[in-house]
């Protein structure tokens, strides 16, 4: 069954809340849904203002850039 785009906002808040910072290929397997999908959503948070998602390029083991997602608004 397919969930709505409200749901998995949700879920990612939630994760969010309690990591903080958090990659993008790290929420797809805590949220179960695909790597577009939470990029997506996480685009229209970071457009409301909840999120800020950056490109990292230093530290990771095969030296591409990946994105982080930062929670900027607490949310209950």
């Amino acid at each position: 069954m397919k969930r709505k785009p409200l749901e998995i906002k949700k879920k990612i808040l939630e994760i969010l809340s309690s990591e903080r910072k958090i990659s993008i290929k790290k929420l797809e397997r805590k949220v179960n849904t695909n790597y577009q999908s939470i990029l997506n959503n996480c685009e229209e948070l970071e457009y409301f203002g909840f999120v800020k998602i950056s490109k990292i390029s230093q530290g990771s083991l095969n030296g591409r850039e990946y994105l982080v997602v930062e929670l900027l608004k607490f949310i209950k």
